[in-house]
């Protein structure tokens, strides 16, 4: 048994009963400082669990929206869409492993991602529409008021998408604020292909309750993560909500074994490190109402898919 192994097997004994402790407070309407979530990963049938603590007293509304959608199932039997050195990026398209395994062997990616079985943006939107998201960025289209005069955005006015709560966009942390760092999850958002559309002004509803004007392309995350597999990242937390990070030694140590384990798959089964991934252009935010058409992307596609089996909050 590695190193890595044992010491994993050590701590999993001492964590596993804080799990249960936190499980039991599922569906608690008890808003802590530090929600924490656990998240599932699956590749070549083993499955990883690692667990996390978000961080609601620096970026509260893009925990609120990362629990909300972890809430209504979204991010069960997703896949890791975009494979990089330092950051690995999910939350976008659903894991159907017949067509997957077909689509990658006969070059045909790009049709996988764009089948609406897989890709996710429909789904997003529909929840956004049934009012199981809470709306934070709002088209510019004026004002109203509340009974003590305090100016709103108009409540049709609002838009799928996030605020963004980094200190680019104007958002600040007082004391406190964390880096990034290994295992690090940030709230990603794709910049609009067109730079007038990217920057055009919305209305964004902060935390503490002002109305500010801003930037579109910094309030237009969606539900894409990143989960920062390095050192370091090519994601600033200037620019991204880091929002969440790994609660323990045990969970770095599993994240350690996954990115082992993959290195051993490709060792084993393939050819080179290159016959992991194949690139793959496709097209997102294609029903986005405040950019002229669709983004063009480019993906790096895993040969065997890593699997986010689920994502469950444990504490509130």
């Amino acid at each position: 048994m590695s190193f890595r192994r044992l010491k994993r097997a050590m701590l999993g004994v001492a964590v596993a009963a804080a799990i249960g402790a936190s499980a039991a407070l599922a569906g608690c309407t008890i808003e802590t400082n530090h929600p924490r979530a656990q998240i599932t990963i699956e590749f070549n049938g083993t499955e990883y669990v690692l667990e996390y603590t978000m961080y609601r007293n620096m970026y509260p509304q893009t925990v609120r929206h990362f629990i909300e959608l972890a809430e209504a199932g979204y991010y069960d039997g997703t896949i890791i869409h975009d494979y990089q050195s330092n950051d690995w990026y999910g939350g976008a398209y659903k894991y159907n492993a017949d067509a997957y395994a077909e689509a990658y062997d006969s070059l045909a990616m790009d049709d996988y991602l764009s089948d609406p079985a897989n890709f996710l943006e429909d789904d997003y939107i529909s929840l956004f529409k049934a009012g199981s998201l809470t709306p934070s960025v709002f088209r510019d289209g004026g004002y109203t008021q509340d009974n003590d005069g305090n100016m709103l955005p108009v409540e049709g006015d609002a838009i799928p998408t996030l605020y963004g709560e980094f200190s680019n966009n104007g958002h600040t942390v007082e004391n406190g604020q964390r880096g990034s760092e290994y295992g690090a999850l940030k709230m990603f958002y794709t910049v609009g292909s067109d730079d007038d559309n990217a920057r055009t002004h919305v209305l964004v509803n902060t935390a503490g309750g002002q109305v500010l004007t801003r930037e579109y392309y910094s309030n237009s995350a969606t539900s894409l993560f990143a989960l920062q597999v390095g050192s370091s990242s090519s994601l600033s937390t200037s620019s991204y909500a880091t929002f969440a990070y790994l609660s323990d030694d045990n969970s770095e140590a599993v994240l350690d074994d996954l990115r082992d384990d993959i290195d051993n798959y490709i060792d084993d089964e393939l050819s080179s490190e290159s016959d992991f991934t194949t690139k793959v252009e496709t097209e997102v935010d294609r029903d986005d109402s405040l950019l002229v058409g669709p983004v063009q992307v480019e993906y790096s596609v895993t040969e065997s898919a890593i699997v986010i089996k689920s994502v469950v909050i444990t504490r509130y």
